[in-house]
């Protein structure tokens, strides 16, 4: 069985991401503690075949997932930093709710501690891929 809140990453994904994070300074991240993290999830992931992430929250993946206590549902799309647009729920893989959905799958519940101190925890419902992952 597995355990959807085992990290997961395609091996695309941890090698855009490793690329992403070699280019930026400290000074290009709102928060140089989130490049910090990102490393963290990626050095702790596992990789696998991108055929084999197809169910993984990665780049440009579409997520459903309820904030709890709430329950306030949202659905989003990680992307690249410089890709990233609030208006249409675009958000960055250095944003803290992606950060904290990445390398997730359908039916994780996710602990977190955002901005938002009224959200303790996200429950993944969907993830779709937008991009094709050979």
């Amino acid at each position: 069985m597995i355990d959807r809140n085992d990290l997961v990453i395609s091996t695309n994904d941890a090698a855009t991401l490793s690329a992403v994070l070699a280019t930026l300074s400290s000074r290009e991240v709102a928060a140089p503690e989130a490049a910090l993290e990102l490393e963290d999830i990626l050095a702790g992931a596992t990789l696998v075949p991108d055929a084999s992430a197809r169910d993984v929250i990665g780049l440009d993946a579409e997520v459903t997932y309820v904030e709890l206590p709430k329950g306030l549902t949202r659905t989003v799309q990680l992307v690249h930093p410089a890709a990233a647009d609030a208006v249409n729920a675009r958000i960055s893989v250095f944003a803290p709710v992606a950060r904290a959905l990445l390398g997730r799958r359908a039916g994780a519940r996710v602990p977190v501690a955002l901005p938002d101190a009224e959200i303790d925890e996200l429950h993944v419902v969907s993830v779709r891929t937008l991009r094709r992952r050979s």
